[in-house]
């Protein structure tokens, strides 16, 4: 009787090990796919609306995460799963794996984990740096937009305002960005740029080009 026992408690305590080695968590198996996804715009100064930098500020919003990852609203990158070229560079689509994993962590009530297992901390772009700066350097011409006073509330407001670009003569463009800097991070969702010349004399355009796509992300 008294073997038996014992053979019974092993078994029960090992099958406690078992599944608490199976748990999906926050710090064990969430925490990486966020840092490495969503928290470059989640973070402190970024364009996110909340920030997601801890298991802390992430476990609040966990039900949205779910719905929004499950729905692959969230992150951000309106692209075809099922045509076209899917190797795509600085593409943020989790897989879905990833998906996977955070929906059971959120069906599982969200649990942080084990204390001592701490996640990595990303590796995260300066908010001040140039997409563009590893391949191609700084930027040659930094044009200043004009100050803009948005309300407080209210919809979207749509501005469009003429900057001089202060050029002399024609140039070829390799790339652009629109950077929203200060306070302006806060209320800028997405901008169409173009550049327009105009005949001081007939005033009709001598020139006109989109720099930019009408798609929210496409800088």
């Amino acid at each position: 009787m008294p073997h038996f026992l014992v053979i019974a408690i092993t078994v029960a305590l090992s099958g406690v090990v078992q599944a608490q080695s199976d748990e999906i968590t926050y710090n064990t198996h969430v925490a990486n796919i966020i840092n490495e996804n969503c928290v470059v715009c989640h973070r402190e100064g970024g364009i996110g609306p909340m920030l997601l930098e801890n298991y802390d500020q992430v476990r609040p919003w966990a039900p949205l995460i779910q719905l929004k990852v499950a729905n692959r609203e969230m992150p951000p990158y309106a692209y075809d799963h099922g045509i076209g070229i899917q190797d795509l560079k600085g593409d943020w689509r989790l897989s879905q794996d990833d998906i996977d994993t955070v929906v059971a962590w959120v069906n599982n009530g969200s649990p942080m984990g084990p204390a001592d297992v701490l996640p990595p901390e990303p590796v995260l772009p300066s908010l001040e740096a140039w997409n563009f700066e590893p391949e191609l350097g700084e930027p040659d011409l930094i044009i200043a937009s004009i100050p803009i006073d948005i309300p407080a509330g209210g919809n979207d407001l749509w501005h469009k305002h003429y900057v001089d670009t202060g050029l002399t003569q024609k140039r070829c463009i390799k790339a652009m960005q629109v950077k929203p800097r200060g306070d302006a991070r806060a209320v800028v969702h997405h901008s169409n740029p173009s550049i327009e010349v105009l005949n001081k004399d007939t005033g009709d355009y001598e020139d006109f080009s989109q720099l930019t796509e009408y798609a929210m992300g496409k800088w």
